[in-house]
């Protein structure tokens, strides 16, 4: 038919057998070759296993070959008739059905759709094809599921199942892959359109898009609830959670572009605020400068030393990446700042009030010589100040003064209103 072989499955030899199998059931080769092979028949032993072999290509049988069930001529058919031996354990029954034709077109045009080669729709076709292919979207999917877990998407388990279904496939040559792949609706053929299309769309670029998404997610979502941070965090938490929830489903993969053009907004909202950051932390540094030089006991260091706590401040200055391992270390910068200037007053105020501490002590113990026992001051306060210099140089000398007292009280004290 068509220039292809075909079985004669009305052959008298053929019928004998599939009439002995139908009164017994199931039959161990064993049993088969003791009876064909005496009286009435006497056929040989190779003869009887040409004929059963026959009759599995013609699907008039269905061979159990150690627990599996295999009703196609494939290596395990092969391997199970290859000798008299060998056949001794092999069951065999009646094939009860057998796919209708539209059940093998549809499997024919499936495994066309997916293979690329035209696939005739022959229950032997389309099992060889099956076990030619089959294998190779084994190895093409089979590291995807680690990869989809890596990436937070979802589909770990669906590939999981249909690496499982392709192995049961093949566990029995591919018998069943009619079957399989031509009902009205077929898991197997849906699970292999969908893996097929996440693969493609993560070879070209999702996967990185992906990856770029779900960090900058989980570094956002992780910002601080305060300050610039806590603005980028509210003006994305929308876009954030439409993300999250495209992510979660099953055809992620067909949101590609608007993925990427999400990627693109973030980072460029990442790159604002890292230069917004970056222009705060500065005028921090640039306000810490004048509030070091107003803590009270900076008087008492030479110039070289205020030179040194002002230095400081410019080591503190960062520059960093307009992206979210820039932002995060301008984050943790916003607490070395914070340390650093309160370090250094605390500097400052130690080294100064032990300046003042041993000054007084000297200035006592001259006092003493002179047979002098207290100390004096004298505090000029202008009668009207007109700018903040005035003032900060007053509120300074009151804050000495203070300190002075604070070391040693016996100290007479003059004021003196200018002018």
């Amino acid at each position: 038919m068509g220039g292809r072989p075909s079985i004669k499955t009305d052959h008298k030899a053929l019928v004998s057998i599939r009439d002995y199998i139908d009164r017994m059931g199931t039959v161990e080769g064993k049993r088969l070759t003791e009876d064909f092979t005496g009286a009435p028949f006497g056929w040989s032993q190779d003869t009887l296993r040409y004929l059963v072999a026959s009759m599995l290509v013609g699907g008039e049988i269905k061979l159990k070959v150690s627990g599996r069930e295999v009703t196609v001529n494939g290596q395990q058919a092969v391997d199970a008739l290859r000798t008299n031996n060998s056949f001794k354990s092999v069951g065999i029954a009646l094939r009860e059905e057998r796919p209708s034709l539209d059940v093998l077109a549809r499997a024919a045009d499936r495994l066309t759709d997916m293979i690329g080669d035209q696939i005739i729709p022959l229950e032997d076709e389309i099992s060889k094809a099956a076990i030619k292919h089959f294998p190779q979207f084994q190895h093409q999917f089979a590291p995807l599921a680690e990869k989809l877990a890596g990436l937070g998407l979802p589909g770990e388990e669906r590939l999981r199942d249909l690496n499982q279904e392709l192995a049961d496939v093949l566990f029995t040559d591919a018998s069943d892959a009619p079957q399989r792949l031509g009902g009205e609706e077929s898991v197997l053929y849906d699970n292999l359109q969908w893996a097929a299309a996440v693969k493609r769309a993560l070879d070209n670029g999702l996967e990185q898009t992906v990856r770029q998404l779900q960090q900058h997610r989980s570094s956002i979502e992780a910002l601080p609830d305060s300050g610039i941070p806590a603005r980028l965090k509210t003006e994305l938490a929308e876009d954030l959670t439409r993300l999250h929830e495209r992510l979660a489903q099953d055809n992620f993969y067909e949101h590609a572009a608007n993925f990427n053009t999400l990627l693109t907004s973030l980072q460029s909202c990442v790159r604002d605020t890292t230069v917004q950051m970056e222009e705060a932390q500065q005028q921090r540094l640039q306000e810490a400068e004048p509030d070091l030089r107003r803590v009270p006991e900076r008087a008492e260091l030479t110039q070289e030393e205020q030179s040194s706590v002002l230095g400081g401040l410019e080591e503190l200055t960062l520059s960093v990446s307009r992206d979210l391992q820039g932002l995060k270390r301008l984050i943790n910068q916003e607490l070395v700042i914070h340390d650093r200037v309160r370090e250094l007053k605390d500097r400052i105020a130690r080294q100064g009030q032990e300046r003042r501490r041993l000054r007084l002590e000297e200035e006592k113990a001259k006092a003493k010589r002179a047979g002098k026992t207290k100390l004096s001051r004298s505090v000029s306060i202008p009668t009207s100040i007109t700018d903040t210099s005035q003032l900060d140089a007053l509120i300074l000398e009151l804050q000495t003064l203070r300190h002075e007292l604070a070391l040693y009280s016996e100290i007479d004290v003059s004021i003196r209103l200018q002018g």
